[in-house]
């Protein structure tokens, strides 16, 4: 049984890392900027906190649906084993820009 459940885990993050990452383990020029779009959409490198722009208070709402989000963020980031600091470098292309890559 449990070692069904660590093939089952094993093939999950081989599927992850081939659908992002080259045979050496490199992101693939798409996935940089998919994960790009997630790590800014996902709030990965910044806080869930959500102000009502109403009441200017927290609102509880929006930021469980924002944690939601860094939650798929996260599951991804431990399937992948990508470091802070490519996290970081992911950068989306500007708006006019052409990635002839995706």
């Amino acid at each position: 049984m449990i070692h069904k459940l660590i093939q089952r885990v094993l093939r999950r993050k081989l599927a992850y890392r081939r659908t992002f990452m080259d045979a050496e383990g490199r992101l693939h020029p798409s996935a940089e900027i998919v994960l790009a779009d997630l790590r800014r959409f996902c709030r990965a490198t910044g806080s869930t906190m959500v102000l009502s722009p109403v009441s200017k208070t927290i609102d509880p709402l929006a930021m469980a649906m924002a944690e939601g989000r860094r939650e798929v963020w996260m599951r991804l980031m431990a399937h992948l084993h990508v470091d802070e600091k490519q996290v970081f470098n992911l950068v989306e292309p500007s708006e006019g820009e052409r990635n002839d890559d995706v």
